[in-house]
């Protein structure tokens, strides 16, 4: 027996070639005694079974006639001894599609619903599965596509309204017109172009007024005189009915998900607002652990992530029923948004998982008259950062957020690790620990908000009202792993499903340490919040180091190819003595030296093997520093930090490890060339107790890199910091990075030899 031609789908023309579906459908023609044709159907993966039979009819008035012959070739399989689904299918993508699923239960045909509505999508295999599985009618959610393909969709959707002339900015709003409309009108909208944009924000205006919220109706408004884009409508609005989001599903925000997504086009950037992954929204919600029966806040609540996450914790936790998330939409959950367009998105997303009310105010929060005071239990949000439309910095919306909580509230907010670290803001952090406890900060990955910033951010959890006591135990968590990963300027699921989220969760709630992932730690007065302070360090795994060596060895390799004649010329002229070298400590200074000498020296520590000095001071500008033919190391990641060839001297002698303090915090190279360096760089030594080698040097920079995550522009990265990570004691990896060593030495020396000896190594 041969496998049907398209996966588990057999068509009209192919089930002939299966003598046990011949059979089922042998004298069962809906018109008298001849054999059945249905057009499709879903069988088994095993024995080609029948699933489910799917009737499809050319306009929307067929449906009636879809599901008629359905449910007629369906019995013909139930008689035959197989429960089947059956599935009618009615109309165009261009002028809209109907379609209704029913199961047999008990002796008839009842049609399959989602919190009381028809579905109005074809089930999935799985789906037909469980619904064959089920004695009784079980509800059908929609599927949840992935952030794959849901991106796939905002690229469709763009390009159409890009051909269709919409300019950047007004694609987010029209594109939730659309959705909009197709909740109000349940799908009804006429497609043909002298009647789909009117439909439209029709459905849109008629959703606001139920809503009593006509005063964003015209941030969701589409210019009805837009010719392309009435003729090319109707692709949006297929792409969307595909997607679900005319199903009353309160516990899946697409809308905010599209939005997201649409911002790689909208230039989001200029208003200040990235929006909130949705799996970060859902943690801070499990942190705070809101309820039901909470008032929730969130004073700048963009298209309502969290408040979404709010309705999906309390679905998901506390099994709430879709009436009852009806009234959380209405009396539990608040908003506030200035932003036009964004406050319309976010009442249209509240409208579609309620009865057309919601609590969201198109307002400032800061000017709102009707803004609450000491009345909520949790507040959760994401405050924009400062922009030319808006001067007010994270703390300003951290203490407005504040004041909605009743004492003993809880406020999850994402800020900018800056605000946690820097001296200038000690005072402010001393503030709030009068009255406030700091019961967790979470360190977030730092392509989080990537393609659209790249600033480190930390989630910071405070209890109201109870002044922090400094024998409080804080949880400090980082993740490193969300379960995403940037490609292609979209945030995906990681191949490898790694994800410290759930991990996360657990270290705060129960107060867990993990070295190199959480702490337990007790602050107080002034002092910075970040993680990086308060989380142990961990021995790097073998793994780890070997990635991070390989790197190292690469980007050696590389300086050499990019500047084999200029080493030539440097090996040239110090061997000429045209370039004096000379070791570091004989030209730091009395005071570097005795200051190298006090840093901590614990056993397995970096202090135990290296000498930490800070870089020649005399290069901390190159003004009056003309070119020249010694090699200068700066806080460059590209060719080994070399930052270029300048005339200077005396250089270091090497080896040593270099650390860059600024730009490129953090990275470390191995510098095997004699070179300058500049004070925005460390200078680690070997001890000459300790007589290190190359690949122990190795070792040493990539365990600092693996280090650089605790460290900012507001963290500064120094030698007493430093000094305190342990210092892997690896023979394996030792042996290791030698060989890859001597592997690369051909290309390495290969390289310089072409210009040794030759003329352009002596000019």
């Amino acid at each position: 027996m041969g496998r049907p031609p398209r996966g588990r789908v057999v068509r009209q023309n192919e089930y002939k070639n299966h003598p046990h579906l011949e059979e089922i459908f042998h004298g069962k023609s809906k018109h008298g005694k001849g054999d059945a044709y249905p057009d499709f159907l879903l069988v088994s993966e095993d024995a080609l079974i029948p699933q489910a039979v799917i009737e499809a009819k050319p306009t929307e008035r067929d449906l009636e006639e879809a599901r008629a012959d359905a449910q007629h070739y369906a019995q013909a399989c139930l008689e035959a001894g197989h429960s089947t689904i059956a599935i009618g299918v009615a109309g165009q993508e261009k002028t809209g599609i109907e379609i209704g699923v029913w199961k047999n239960y008990a002796g008839r045909w009842k049609q399959i619903a989602y919190q009381g509505y028809p579905v109005s999508w074809i089930p999935t295999p799985a789906d037909t599965v469980r619904l064959l599985a089920s004695p009784g009618l079980v509800d059908l959610a929609p599927v949840v596509p992935r952030q794959e393909v849901l991106a796939a969709k905002a690229d469709l959707i763009n390009r159409i309204l890009r051909e269709a002339t919409v300019k950047d900015e007004y694609r987010p709003a029209y594109v939730g017109a659309m959705m909009l409309s197709l909740w109000e009108s349940k799908g009804s909208i006429r497609r043909e172009p002298k009647f789909v944009l009117k439909d439209i924000n029709s459905a849109c205006e008629s959703a606001f007024s139920t809503a009593k919220k006509l005063e964003v109706a015209d941030s969701l408004h589409i210019p009805e005189g837009n010719a392309k884009l009435a003729a090319t409508a109707w692709q949006i609005l297929a792409t969307l009915e595909k997607l679900n989001v005319v199903t009353a599903a309160f516990d899946h925000d697409y809308l905010g998900q599209l939005y997201e997504t649409f911002f790689r086009y909208t230039g989001g950037n200029t208003i200040g607002q990235y929006f909130t992954p949705r799996h970060v929204t859902r943690f801070m919600a499990d942190v705070c652990q809101t309820t039901a029966d909470d008032i929730i806040i969130d004073p700048a609540c963009g298209t309502g992530g969290f408040l979404i996450s709010c309705i999906q914790r309390a679905h998901e936790k506390y099994h709430v029923k879709y009436e009852d998330a009806i009234r959380m939409v209405r009396d539990k959950l608040i908003g506030y948004e200035d932003e036009p367009v964004t406050a319309a998105l976010c009442v249209a997303n509240m409208i579609l998982r309620g009865d057309g009310k919601a609590g969201i105010r198109k307002a400032d929060c800061f000017t709102a008259k009707d803004y609450p005071s000491d009345e909520c239990q949790v507040a959760l949000m994401n405050p924009p950062f400062p922009h030319k439309k808006t001067d007010d910095p994270p703390q300003k919306f951290f203490e407005r957020a504040l004041e909605a909580l009743e004492t003993h509230g809880k406020l999850g907010i994402i800020l900018p690790t800056s605000l946690l670290v820097k001296k200038d803001t000690g005072r402010w952090r001393e503030k709030i620990l009068k009255n406030n406890s700091l019961f967790a900060v979470c360190q977030m990955p730092d392509e989080l908000f990537q393609p659209y910033a790249s600033s480190t951010t930390s989630v910071v959890f405070i209890e109201k009202g109870v002044p922090h006591n400094s024998r409080r135990k804080t949880a400090f968590v980082r993740v490193k792993c969300d379960g995403l990963t940037l490609k292609k300027g979209t945030r995906v699921l990681r191949p490898d499903g790694l994800n410290q989220m759930g991990d996360a969760l657990d270290a705060i709630l129960n107060k867990k340490a993990e070295p190199g992932f959480s702490g337990i730690n007790s602050v107080s007065g002034r002092a910075e919040w970040s993680p990086g302070a308060y989380i142990p360090s961990a021995i790097p795994t073998e793994d780890e180091l070997k990635t991070s060596i390989d790197e190292l060895i690469r980007r050696l390799a590389s300086f050499y190819a990019r500047y084999a004649r200029e080493v030539a010329r440097l090996r040239h002229r110090v061997q000429e003595a045209d370039i004096k070298v000379t070791a570091y400590p004989e030209i730091a200074g009395v005071n570097r030296v005795k200051n190298a000498a006090m840093l901590p020296q614990e056993p397995g520590t970096i202090g135990e093997l290296f000498d930490i000095f800070y870089g020649q001071k005399e290069l901390h500008s190159r003004e009056g520093i003309p070119p020249g033919e010694s090699l200068v190391v700066s806080p460059t990641e590209q060719y080994n930090g070399c930052y270029g060839w300048l005339w200077f001297q005396p250089l270091i002698k090497p080896p040593f490890v270099t650390v860059a303090q600024t730009g490129s915090i953090g990275e470390s190279f191995v510098q095997v060339e004699p070179c300058a360096v500049n004070d925005d760089c460390l200078i680690l030594l070997a001890k000459q107790s300790s007589q290190l080698s190359i690949p122990r040097l190795l070792i040493a920079a990539a365990t600092i890199r693996l280090e650089r995550w605790r460290f900012s522009y507001g963290r500064k990265l120094t030698p007493s910091r430093i000094c305190r990570f342990p210092m892997p004691r690896n023979q394996k990896v030792e042996a290791w990075a030698a060989e890859q060593l001597e592997e690369w030495r051909p290309v390495i020396e290969g390289a310089v030899s072409k210009y040794e000896n030759t003329e352009a190594a002596r000019v």
